[in-house]
């Protein structure tokens, strides 16, 4: 047997090992797959579930099973279902920490009968924290070069061992895909089944980004380039109680610069909520220091 074919016959064995684990979810307009996450709870993406308090779903056997919806997060494109099926083997964990740009990776998800699809690429990019376009904080970048097929979102995304590195979705109208890293996910079902919802911090008030002028910079020593003005404050937003006013210029907000939106998404993360933390601002020419409790939304 020559390398390659050996090759390819073990991205079978991962893809079919993989399988095992995952489950069709009958949408509206089109099929969606889920991820047999932990013991009794399935992972998929936001689309399934809409408008549904319980749902049917497809184990790989065929065999059709009632899901409890546990929640959602629109943030991350994430949905959290509970069932009972204690004989669906579980996903295995891949390993962020090693993944670079030209890993091979496979997608597979079901199709409307029922049956596995897959798909094999590169990685396209791998990066940082980054903000999803519906506003949820994803821990790292991870973009296959994969192209979506149908039971593609709600998926999971696989290294070439078929341990799960995230979960597809894909943006811009379907036309690329994108992962929701492993990190993100665990941290969305831990809070769903905690609270039934994701928590994100928030201050109460409107920002627009504004450069200091060296003028205000000497006087004050600051090397910072650019700040946030405060254009609004929410009556009784953690803001307000904390006595932030419109036209205060916000420098620093738990001892990170803030000099964009942004900027803000680490200071206000989850973990954040109900913890006190300080701020830096400029009013009337002076700096100033307040300390707000990160509020709940």
């Amino acid at each position: 047997m020559t390398t390659l074919s050996a090759f390819s016959d073990e991205l079978a064995e991962a893809i079919a090992y993989a399988a095992s684990m995952i489950v069709t979810l009958p949408a509206r307009r089109f099929t969606i797959s889920g991820v047999h996450w932990r013991s009794g709870i399935v992972v998929t993406t936001v689309d399934a579930v809409r408008c549904r308090g319980e749902m049917a779903l497809l184990t790989p056997d065929g065999e059709a099973l009632s899901a409890g919806i546990v929640g959602t997060d629109p943030g991350t494109d994430i949905a959290v279902l509970r069932v009972d099926a204690p004989d669906l083997p579980i996903a295995q964990m891949g390993n962020l920490d090693t993944l670079r740009v030209g890993h091979l990776v496979l997608a597979i998800g079901r199709s409307d009968d029922g049956n596995i699809q897959a798909s094999s690429g590169i990685l396209a990019s791998v990066g940082g924290e980054w903000q999803s376009w519906t506003g949820g904080r994803i821990d790292r970048l991870i973009r296959p070069d994969i192209r979506p097929f149908p039971g593609f979102s709600g998926s999971p995304l696989l290294d070439t061992q078929g341990r799960v590195l995230g979960i597809n979705t894909t943006h811009s109208h379907g036309r690329f895909a994108i992962t929701i890293p492993i990190t993100t996910v665990n941290r969305v079902v831990d809070q769903l089944l905690e609270r039934g919802r994701v928590t994100r911090g928030y201050l109460g008030v409107g920002l627009q980004p504004v450069e200091l002028t060296a003028q205000l910079k000497q006087s004050l020593n600051l090397s910072q380039e650019v700040g946030v003005l405060i254009v609004s404050v929410e009556a009784d937003s953690p803001a307000d109680r904390a006595g932030i006013l419109i036209g205060d210029i916000l420098l620093t907000l738990g001892g990170e610069a803030i000099a964009s939106m942004q900027a803000l998404r680490s200071p206000l993360r989850s973990e954040q909520v109900g913890q006190p933390i300080a701020a830096q601002l400029i009013r009337g020419g002076q700096l100033i220091e307040l300390t707000l409790t990160v509020g709940e939304r």
